[in-house]
């Protein structure tokens, strides 16, 4: 007698169902996006006991027959494809024919249905994959699929399952993902007797966002629309202050189905490469079309995971386009004004601001700033502080209206009219010289700063390797470095944006943090990583820096000229804002 049997079809049907419904939220994304392909404009979710006594979907769409609802229950049934050509391009949610029986071989399930201009619908029950009923059944059109006791002949899966909150946490993620693309359809969600969603059809993207994340999340979200053609991306993505501990911010969708591909969440992140701290991840809701034909989702029973042809191209299209609205758009950034002078009515505005564009481009490199006399040492006295004369914009409808001064010469504080803004004064002026050191490396014509005595640089043969490799680069962001021995070099000019510094000692120290492992940077290559330490060591303003007003003015103008004033090159945030309402609820005052 032969060892290999064919398995008895109910053991079958519960491991198919195992790849398929692996908690109650995949039951709901299974149930939702039948319920979208019917066509639905209402579509109605209710959870008891986080899913495990009782899941209820309920739509308004075409609804079946009672012969297409008993047959919708056999393995690979479906109304979505007919023929092999039909999966080079699958526009619906479902094909495969799998949910519904996956669901039934796991649960108690009825299913009542009844299409337009029947004279009565259908009641289908479902125990452990067995038929019960099959019988007529007064309803209204639509469907309404109602799973109990999910797991209840698989105690092994059941047990596993987490606390109804921690469930009830997916069920709500999962139904505000399918809600995004899906604007002209209502989506509720009651749980255990109470409404958690209440989601109304919405004429754009921006309106449905700020119903399931919130307005405060959804107004620093900008809008992403690039591309023709083949490819086209669409869909919000978040300023850099708006960010997470981890990647569920960011929310894909190919051709409107949701979607988890590890390429495409890079290219995101390859597109804020410079914007963020390191460890920190951005908000997105990016919708990706492409021509069907060009997508695979026949990859797995949960379709969630895509094959897409020439994904490389994609990719980098994505990283541009994302790139390009985050340097490109005026309301990224604050737009930061300060006095030029302390006081009188002469005051001179200096305000931070780009041109709106959704173009897919690289920005326009400008000349290096000057800083003459920016790092000469300086005392602050006591003054009061700079109002002033006409409120100026500082981001969006916040409105700058005094100077406060520094925090322990380590932070720059303004009042605005909303609030308040808090500048670290090392950050900005980081981001400053990196920026700086940047125009030199693309513009070909890097700004020097002559030496009166050349400086002398020894290594020892570890750090001589680094060096050479480093070496062109130095040289590209200003460097004058000539050999004079072995493993000796004289340094004859420095970037002139570095201000007053030991350029040998500055080389040394790049070379040993290179050498030991602890240079951390959130930048791509070496090139910027090598303008990165340049910016950060000796050459900027530190915490515990005295600064006197005209050098805090001249710090904020810079700031205001940089490309990305969002954060330093290491990625830690250069400002945040607070308004008045968020200190008032803070002090319990509201």
């Amino acid at each position: 007698m032969g060892v290999i049997r064919v398995l008895p079809e109910f053991i079958a049907n519960k491991i198919a169902a195992g790849e398929v419904v692996e908690r109650p939220a995949s039951v709901v994304k299974e149930l939702i996006e039948n319920a979208l392909d019917a066509g639905a404009a209402a579509v109605d979710v209710t959870i008891e006991n986080g899913g495990k006594n009782l899941i209820r979907v309920s739509d308004d769409g075409c609804g079946m027959s009672a012969e297409d609802a008993k047959t919708a229950f056999q393995r690979h049934a479906t109304s979505k494809i007919s023929t092999l050509q039909d999966l080079d391009r699958i526009g619906s949610y479902g094909f495969r024919g799998e949910a519904l029986p996956s669901i039934a071989a796991v649960s108690r399930l009825r299913l009542i249905t009844r299409p337009e201009g029947a004279a009565h619908g259908a009641q289908v029950v479902i125990e452990g994959g067995n038929f019960r009923a099959v019988l007529e059944f007064p309803c209204a059109q639509g469907t309404t699929v109602e799973v109990r006791d999910l797991f209840f002949n698989t105690p092994a899966r059941r047990k596993f399952l987490k606390s109804p909150s921690t469930e009830v946490g997916h069920i709500l993620d999962t139904v505000s993902h399918l809600a995004l693309p899906a604007l002209g359809v209502r989506f509720t969600l009651k749980v255990d007797g109470k409404t958690l969603l209440d989601l109304t059809p919405a004429k754009e993207l921006r309106a449905r966002a700020a119903e399931i994340l919130g307005e405060d999340t959804e107004r620093e979200l900008m809008e992403v629309n690039s591309g023709e053609g083949i490819v086209r991306i669409s869909g919000l993505i978040g300023k850099p202050i708006l960010t997470r501990a981890n990647r569920s911010g960011i929310q894909l969708f190919v051709n409107r189905r949701w979607v988890k591909s590890t390429p495409l969440t890079y290219a995101i992140l390859a597109g804020y490469h410079g914007f963020l701290m390191h460890g920190r991840f951005p908000a997105a809701v990016l919708f990706i079309e492409l021509d069907l034909s060009r997508v695979d989702v026949n990859v797995h029973p949960t379709k969630q995971e895509v094959r897409i042809s020439r994904e490389q191209d994609v990719v980098e299209f994505i990283k541009a386009s994302v790139r390009g609205c985050l340097g490109g758009a005026a309301t990224l950034a604050p737009r930061l004004a300060v006095p030029a002078a302390a006081t009188g009515p002469q005051a001179k505005s200096y305000t931070l601001s780009n041109s709106a564009t959704t173009r897919v481009k690289e920005p326009r490199p400008e000349p290096a700033p000057s800083f003459d006399g920016f790092n000469q040492p300086s005392v602050v006295t006591a003054q009061a502080p700079v109002t002033l004369g006409e409120p100026v914009i500082l981001r969006d409808s916040l409105k700058i209206t005094r100077i406060l001064g520094q925090i322990h010469q380590t932070f720059i504080v303004a009042e605005t009219q909303e609030g308040y803004m808090i500048v670290d004064q090392h950050a900005a002026h980081e981001r400053i010289i990196f920026e700086a050191l940047m125009k030199n490396l693309t513009s070909g014509a890097a700004e020097r700063q002559t030496l009166l005595l050349d400086e002398v640089l020894e290594l020892h043969q570890r750090q001589l390797q680094l060096f050479k490799k480093a070496h062109p680069l130095l040289t590209k962001l200003g460097f004058e470095i000539e050999e004079f021995g072995e493993r000796t070099y004289v340094v004859r000019a420095y970037p002139a944006a570095l201000g007053e510094v030991n350029p040998a000692g500055l080389i040394r120290t790049f070379l040993e943090e290179q050498e030991e492992g602890k240079l951390r940077t959130i930048l791509e290559d070496q090139t910027e990583m090598v303008a990165a330490l340049c910016a950060c060591k000796k050459s900027s303003v530190k915490a515990r820096d005295s600064l006197a007003p005209q050098a805090v003015r001249a710090l904020l103008e810079r700031l205001a000229a940089c490309q990305n004033p969002f954060s330093c090159p290491h990625g830690r945030p250069v400002f945040f804002t607070q308004t008045f309402s968020e200190l008032e609820r803070q002090f319990k005052r509201v």
